[in-house]
């Protein structure tokens, strides 16, 4: 009896520590999926921060291209304004100059014929005439420090961009083109033209 016994006690507890071996297992198992659940969830998670944060640097990269763009931009406005309110203020200063010029041009046409008629008198050294020359020579020193330049191509190669021609004529020896005489003289201010020259030209017939 007590054997019998013995042995049906025996096999209950290794039903029970089965049992328990296997309800240990689910345990763990269902831990070791709960653990995995989580893991992918805490994957994903960070997958979706990456992607944000991808999207985000996307969005502050351009937002920098665009405000580099606009200080571009705005910088080579601001040089172009620069320079065309120099140039601008340069055109105003000659522009200026120039009407001086040109309203002085009849007092220095006058010196010229004063100064021509006077060379051909017998004496030369009248002091009346001298002092002409001297005020002459002043005045055209004077222009010539503010930029002023006479246009005198007697014996140059005639040029149209400086000379009119008013009479050709046929001079043996002489190329032609070349500048004979010149009957008013012309004048620029720097590079701008205020006056041409107006000569005589020798043309071949």
């Amino acid at each position: 009896m007590e054997d019998k016994k013995s042995k049906k006690n025996g096999s209950g507890n290794g039903d029970e520590i089965a049992e328990e071996l296997n309800k240990a297992k689910k345990r763990a198992q269902k831990n070791l999926d709960k653990m995995e659940l989580e893991s992918e969830s805490e994957i994903k998670q960070l997958i979706d921060e990456i992607d944000l944060l991808r999207k985000e640097l996307a969005h502050y990269k351009k937002t920098e291209e665009d405000y580099l763009n606009q200080l571009q931009r705005c910088h080579a406005d601001y040089d172009n304004f620069r320079k065309r309110a120099s140039k601008e203020k340069i055109d105003m200063i000659s522009r200026a100059g120039k009407d001086i010029i040109e309203k002085l041009l009849p007092v220095l046409d006058s010196f010229d014929h004063a100064i021509a008629a006077g060379e051909g008198l017998k004496d030369k050294e009248d002091e009346f005439f001298k002092g002409i020359k001297m005020i002459y020579s002043s005045l055209m020193e004077m222009l010539q420090k503010e930029g002023i330049s006479v246009i005198y191509p007697e014996g140059e190669e005639f040029n149209p961009h400086e000379c009119e021609v008013a009479v050709t004529e046929d001079v043996e020896d002489v190329s032609e083109g070349i500048v004979l005489d010149v009957l008013r003289k012309g004048y620029k201010l720097n590079n701008f033209l205020i006056r041409p020259a107006v000569v005589k030209v020798c043309r071949k017939s």
